[in-house]
């Protein structure tokens, strides 16, 4: 069962990455399976970029101070 706590951006890109690896880069074996695994393989990497991308433009958290 899937854990329903939120999850970090560092996790979603991950979990984005473990999926376009399990779709591999084999295409279908029909033109509408081959263009499902190509449709799907494109928003994977986009939403992986996008979240990649924020990241990069994030400024970084501040540190708590130590005593």
């Amino acid at each position: 069962m899937a854990d329903d706590k939120p999850i970090t951006e560092q996790q979603a890109e991950a979990r984005l990455g473990v999926a376009l690896d399990a779709l591999g880069d084999a295409s279908g074996t029909t033109p509408l399976a081959d263009n499902a695994l190509r449709g799907a393989r494109q928003v994977l990497l986009a939403f992986k970029l996008a979240l990649l991308s924020q990241e990069a433009t994030d400024e970084p958290e501040p540190q708590p101070e130590q005593r």
